[in-house]
């Protein structure tokens, strides 16, 4: 019981950290400080969603392991995107010319950000779709977070710090929701989906 509430704990803690990253940017580039609350929320945030893979399991048991996969991969894409605008901050390259030197690494950079990097939310947005099926969160909970995964790229590819805050917040609710229910999932009553 301690772990799952340490997991639902989890699933606050790493999006509230996320969500504080767009007050941190600079000129629409992460920086030192937004690149980092970038790649340290993952953390927390994953072991949440290990938590949601072990409510997940019994009703979707070959899907939610290749999520758990997906998630993974997502990690990694976040963290590598978190820690390039810290070290754009560390090394003063701030003004964009970070990206041009990724030319000489097409297939490294393609795989670290261009390819990893999206899959974090299309993970999230495979969860919305486990919980609407599972019912483990209300329908309008997963909506919600369809709806946040789908903003979270937009701004930041846009660079729109409005846009990022509101996608942020947006997550964090729908995260708070999921880990009220996790928190009390001994408690709650699950409909299987039919």
């Amino acid at each position: 019981m301690f772990i799952r509430r340490l997991q639902a704990l989890c699933l606050v803690i790493g999006p509230t950290l996320f969500a504080l990253s767009p007050m941190f940017w600079i000129d629409g580039r992460y920086g030192i400080v937004g690149g980092m609350l970038i790649a340290v929320a993952m953390v927390p945030w994953v072991f949440g969603l290990l938590g949601e893979y072990d409510r997940l399991h019994p009703h979707l048991p070959v899907v939610s392991g290749l999520w758990m996969l997906l998630v993974l991969i997502g990690m990694f894409g976040s963290i590598a995107l978190g820690l390039q605008g810290f070290f754009e901050g560390v090394l003063g390259t701030t003004d964009g010319a970070s990206p041009a030197t990724f030319t000489g690494y097409p297939t490294a950079g393609a795989l670290v950000l261009l390819l990893a990097g999206p899959m974090f939310p299309a993970a999230l947005v495979v969860l919305s779709i486990f919980h609407w099926r599972t019912r483990l969160a209300p329908r309008w909970v997963a909506s919600l977070l369809a709806l946040a995964a789908a903003m979270f790229p937009v701004a930041r590819v846009a660079r729109i710090d409005t846009l990022a805050v509101i996608a942020d917040l947006l997550m964090l609710g729908t995260f708070c929701v999921i880990a009220w229910r996790a928190w009390h999932a001994d408690r709650a009553p699950v409909i299987s989906p039919s």
